[in-house]
């Protein structure tokens, strides 16, 4: 009897363990842990850009790399307020100038900063602030007193508002990647408080803008996920921290965020391939734009620091499929994050690449990695779990009624 118990214990073990490891356990994440990924260090190295970030003491680097705009005071010990509490309807701006080496393929970004306004109620804090990536940063060089000045840039620049700043005090209709920290909310539909936050791709400056007063919800530019909420840390005045990591090379683009209570990077938003965030068609580059801006409330906005760090495979062409395989062992070996391009996809990828993006639609879900036939097996496996599990719950009750019965025959005749 212990016997069979323990036999039946066993094979329980194993079906629950085989189910987890289908379920939760996926093929591609086996291909990964396997082979030469277990084997190697990647190839592809993490290298600081030093013109991209910005760093005590904070003078040399604005002076040589960066572009600054609007009410932006600079401690050069200290850090970069852009906004002020007590002080509505104020702008402060910061750009890289493409002095330095702006070519940003595969980076990441990462910016600390502070949001606060001591002594004031949280529903009195406003607007937000904002962490571009774009392909243009003329609107704070170019002339904006005159009209024809304005005029002209607008035509130059394919129709950014050179003196608009409804995006967090950038133009509204500027080009590329925002991720927008919202701290008040403009709209009464929105259901969340503040703060929350939205990522907006704008491709096309004529067609594309971020709104303001929606709270980001009607931009007509690609919104890449609903509003998410942040925790209400962001706007204690305590140091926070946005990561984005782009890898140009595979279309991967992934946000996080760090908050003051904790140590560890938090998710907040993540696209695995084929997405893909507009340059400068004449230099190649991207500019890494921050931004805050006060309305009707006001907040103090600070950055302490910007990091960026550009990822390298040397001497390895950056258009072969290897480079693609190698940029994905350095994902799940960085940032523990697997993904899986197949050739054909790649090929299709390189081509929007050389487009510019454009005829593209930036948005479409990541396609699964999985066949419909192995859905399929999945499914199937789980339903026989449960079969098996169902059965040997059966076999045992019927098993300790005849025990039972057994017994009780045994005393009436003893």
């Amino acid at each position: 009897m212990r016997a069979w118990r323990a036999w039946t214990q066993a094979a329980l073990i194993a079906l629950v363990f085989l189910g987890f490891r289908l379920i939760f356990g996926s093929g591609q994440n086996a291909e990964m842990s396997s082979g030469p990924f277990t084997l190697r260090r990647t190839r592809v190295q993490r290298q600081p850009n030093a013109d991209a970030s910005l760093s005590i003491p904070l003078l040399d680097k604005i002076n040589n790399f960066w572009l600054v705009d609007g009410a932006t005071q600079i401690r050069n010990f200290g850090n970069i307020r852009l906004t002020s509490r007590g002080q509505l309807g104020q702008y402060g701006v910061v750009v890289s100038n493409g002095a330095g080496d702006n070519v940003l393929d595969d980076f990441e970004t990462v910016v600390s900063f502070k949001i606060h306004n001591t002594g004031v109620s949280e529903r009195f804090m406003g607007d937000g602030m904002v962490i571009a990536v774009s392909p243009e940063k003329d609107y704070i060089q170019q002339n904006m007193l005159s009209s024809y000045g304005r005029s002209q840039y607008e035509h130059n620049s394919g129709g950014i508002i050179g003196n608009d700043r409804g995006l967090m005090g950038l133009p509204r209709n500027l080009p590329g990647l925002a991720v927008v920290i919202d701290t008040y909310k403009n709209d009464p539909k929105t259901r969340l408080k503040p703060p929350f936050m939205s990522v907006l791709l704008n491709m096309d400056p004529r067609r594309h803008h971020y709104s303001a007063d929606t709270d980001g919800t009607a931009s007509t530019g690609h919104n890449l996920c609903p509003l998410i909420k942040l925790k209400r840390s962001v706007m204690s005045g305590k140091d926070t921290k946005l990561r984005i990591i782009y890898l140009e090379s595979i279309g991967f683009l992934k946000i996080d965020i760090k908050y003051p209570e904790s140590n560890e990077w938090i998710e907040l938003y993540q696209h695995d391939s084929n997405l893909y965030l507009p340059k400068n068609k004449v230099t190649g580059q991207r500019y890494i734009a921050i931004g805050a801006l006060t309305g009707q409330a006001s907040q103090t906005v600070e950055i302490q620091g910007v990091e960026t760090f550009e990822f390298h495979w040397d001497d390895h062409e950056e258009e072969d499929f290897d480079y693609a395989n190698e940029m994905q062992y350095f994902l799940a070996q960085e940032y523990g994050e697997r993904v899986k391009i197949e050739e054909d996809d790649y090929s299709r990828w390189l081509q929007v690449k050389r487009q510019g993006g454009e005829g593209h639609d930036p948005v479409i879900p990541n396609k699964n990695k999985h066949s419909t036939l192995y859905y399929l097996a999945k499914g199937a496996f789980v339903l026989f779990i449960l079969y098996g599990l169902s059965l040997s719950i059966r076999i045992s009750i019927k098993r300790l009624a005849t025990i039972r019965r057994r017994k009780s025959q045994v005393s009436i005749l003893g």
